[in-house]
């Protein structure tokens, strides 16, 4: 009797914490993503190519699929119209859902994680 009711009990925790730390690990690659695209933001001669490249190459190796990226001014303008001095904004986008071992137990709202850094070009 007592396994009926801790059983499913038991499994919920096991299975809503694998699904916790995935959240949190998808977070911080994201992060780690796009603090590699600031730094190349703030490089001499960089091109939205060699961005979207350093930011590709982070959430690769970390295995994050389902992503977009976002590089643009903090006015909203095109990276290919700023200029050096000004403020590069890095935008990465993944889908919470495809990036789940599991995705049953804790309900994501918006099934989207952003994470937006500002760099200096």
């Amino acid at each position: 009797v007592e396994l009926a009711i801790c059983l499913p009990l038991l499994v919920f925790l096991v299975g809503a914490s694998v699904e916790a730390c995935d959240l949190i690990f998808l977070r911080n690659s994201l992060t780690a993503a796009t603090y590699a695209g600031t730094l190349e933001v703030s490089r001499i001669g960089c091109t939205e190519a060699t961005v979207q490249s350093q930011v590709t190459q982070t959430l690769d190796a970390m295995n994050v699929k389902n992503y977009s990226i976002t590089i643009t001014g903090t006015s909203g303008q095109p990276f290919t119209s700023t200029a050096r001095g000004d403020l590069v904004r890095v935008q990465v986008v993944a889908v919470a859902a495809s990036n789940l071992r599991i995705g049953r137990f804790i309900p994501t709202s918006t099934n989207q994680i952003t994470v937006t850094a500002t760099a200096l070009r």
